[in-house]
C-alpha cells in the first residue's frame, strides 16, 4: 500500500509490485502459516486455492491468536493435560484426557521402582543412598527439561534441520558434562561437611561422578526426546515431561546404586 500510494502516477503496476509474493493453500496447518508470516514478516498472508487464485487473507492479527493458542496447548500436552482442556472444562471431560497419560506415568514409575529393587542389598548396606539417589534423579529431571524446552521451541520455530539437530546434541553433551562437573562438585562438598566425621568424601565422591553422568544422559535424552516423537508422527510436546522423568529417574537411580554397589565390593572401607 506504501508503494502504491507514493509512486508516480504515470508508473504501471509491475514496475514495483512484489512479484514472488509467498502464499499458502487453504489447506496448510495454521502453525506452518504463523511460521512463514514470522519468517518472511509479511503483515498479510495470501491464501490461494489449488489453481492458485487468491481466495482470502491471514493478517498479523490472525497469527498472533494461532501463536498464544499454540503455545498454550503445548505447555499442556508436556504435562499429559488435554490440549483443549480449560479451567472450565468439566471434571469427566478432563479425567478422559488425563487419566491415559497417567496409567502411562504409573508404569514408568514402576520402571524406576524395578531398577532400585536390583540394588536392594546395596541400600541396606548403605542407606543413606536412598537420600542421595533422589537428589541425582531430580537434578537430572531439571536439566532434561531445560534441554527440552529448549528443543521444542526451535521445532515450533521451524529451526531444526539437521545441521541445527547435529551442533544441538554436541551442545547438550557439553553442557550436560560442564553442569554435572558443577553440581557434582557442589555436592561433593557438602557431603563432605555433612557427613565429615563418617565417609563424607568417598560418599560425596560417588554422588559427584553419578550427578556427572545423569546430567550427560538428561541433557542428551532431553533433546532428543522431541525429536524422536516427532520423527513418528507424534506432536514433539506431547506428554515429553513423563518419558523424560522416565530417563532420568531410571538413569539417576541405576548410576547411583551402580557405583555404590562397585565401591562396596572393592573398597568397602571407603563407605562403611
Amino acid at each position: 500500500m506504501r508503494d502504491l500510494i507514493l509512486s508516480k502516477p504515470e508508473r504501471r503496476l509491475n514496475q514495483f509490485m512484489r512479484g514472488n509474493v509467498h502464499a499458502v493453500p487453504a489447506t496448510t496447518d495454521q502453525e506452518e502459516v504463523a511460521r512463514i508470516m514470522r519468517k518472511y514478516k509479511y503483515l498479510a498472508m495470501p491464501v490461494v486455492d489449488d489453481r492458485n487464485r487468491l481466495i482470502g487473507l491471514i493478517t498479523v492479527d490472525d497469527v498472533v491468536d494461532v501463536m498464544s493458542d499454540e503455545a498454550t496447548e503445548d505447555v499442556q500436552k508436556m504435562f499429559g493435560a488435554g490440549a483443549e482442556e480449560r479451567l472450565a472444562s468439566p471434571w469427566h471431560y478432563s479425567f478422559r484426557k488425563r487419566v491415559w497419560w497417567l496409567e502411562v506415568n504409573l508404569a514408568t514409575a514402576f520402571l524406576a521402582a524395578w531398577v532400585v529393587g536390583l540394588f536392594q542389598d546395596t541400600i541396606a548396606a548403605l542407606p543413606i543412598l536412598a537420600a542421595y539417589q533422589t537428589v541425582v534423579s531430580g537434578m537430572g529431571g531439571n536439566a532434561s527439561a531445560q534441554a527440552m524446552a529448549v528443543a521444542i521451541r526451535g521445532i515450533a520455530l521451524g529451526e531444526a534441520d539437521k545441521r541445527v539437530i547435529r551442533k544441538a546434541f554436541m551442545r547438550e553433551l557439553i553442557v550436560g558434562v560442564c553442569t554435572g562437573i558443577t553440581i557434582g562438585l557442589t555436592t561433593w562438598a557438602i557431603c563432605a561437611i555433612t557427613h565429615y566425621s563418617e565417609h563424607g568424601m568417598a560418599l560425596g565422591a560417588l554422588v559427584c561422578v553419578a550427578l556427572i553422568l545423569n546430567h550427560i544422559n538428561a541433557c542428551v535424552t532431553g533433546v532428543a526426546i522431541p525429536f524422536v516423537m516427532k520423527y513418528f508422527g507424534f506432536d514433539p510436546a506431547q506428554s515429553a515431561t513423563i518419558f523424560a522423568t522416565t530417563f532420568t529417574d531410571c538413569g539417576g537411580f541405576f548410576v547411583t546404586l551402580w557405583l555404590a554397589k562397585i565401591a562396596l565390593a572393592h573398597m568397602p572401607h571407603l563407605l562403611k
